[in-house]
């Protein structure tokens, strides 16, 4: 299945009535601001609220078109972040308890390492973890297993089985990234793919990288009617 999205002009106000430290999108951790913009137009690195600002609208797409989609528990990169700097990290967890897991299919975890960016996603009925990884690296690998200790430890009781024991399978076929900076991106649609109901043929998505600037112009373009001018 392909997405097609006929964007209208871009309204150059907006370029000129921000800017950089000018927030354009804020909910709850999530701030984007006009440099944040700017980065995801000119293909920079993804940071933390770029992927969260994502994960945000996706949410807001499942609630128009819920049935297209499984239910599943979101964690924020930030709560391997906040966890390395002892900060109060509690709050990026704490929406999963047992009667939450009971009701999802899956546990969806973006982490950034080094600069790159995978995704993990738990599936809760097979006892499985798959990662999705657009430059795949065994010390990527070694990585998650670390993040899904965490979460273990941090939750324990919650899970029904000892999630530390469930397989760690690396996703084969998928599309890959062609250049140093778009592992942001990727895994921003890896994950809008990983909660579909229907299974993704990932063999007719072979040449994703060359619309990754199409999806980089979409986010930003989504992000911005969020702000009244």
């Amino acid at each position: 299945m392909r997405f097609t999205c006929a964007l209208p002009a871009p309204d150059l106000r907006f370029f000129v009535l921000f800017s950089r430290d000018d927030v354009i999108f804020q909910s709850g951790n999530i701030l984007i601001n006009r440099g944040d913009i700017d980065d995801i137009l000119t293909n920079q690195y993804f940071s933390d609220n770029h992927v969260d600002s994502f994960a945000f609208l996706l949410s807001e797409k499942i609630r128009i078109i819920p049935k297209e989609f499984q239910n599943y528990l979101y964690i924020s990169p930030l709560y391997r972040l906040y966890k390395g700097y002892k900060h109060d990290y509690q709050m990026f967890i704490q929406h999963i308890t047992p009667d939450s897991v009971r009701e999802s299919k899956l546990i969806v975890q973006p982490i950034c390492f080094q600069s790159h960016w995978v995704l993990i996603v738990g599936k809760l009925k097979e006892k499985v973890w798959k990662l999705y990884d657009s430059l795949p690296n065994p010390e990527h690998k070694a990585i998650c297993t670390e993040v899904i200790k965490q979460i273990h430890e941090d939750k324990a009781g919650v899970f029904p089985s000892d999630i530390t024991t469930w397989k760690l399978q690396t996703v084969r076929g998928i599309p890959t990234q062609s250049n140093e900076y778009d592992c942001g991106i990727f895994v921003c649609k890896y994950m809008e793919r990983a909660i579909l109901k229907k299974k993704t043929d990932w063999a007719s998505l072979k040449e994703w990288q060359k619309y990754m600037p199409k999806f980089r112009t979409e986010l930003g373009y989504a992000l911005c009617l969020t702000t009244k001018m």
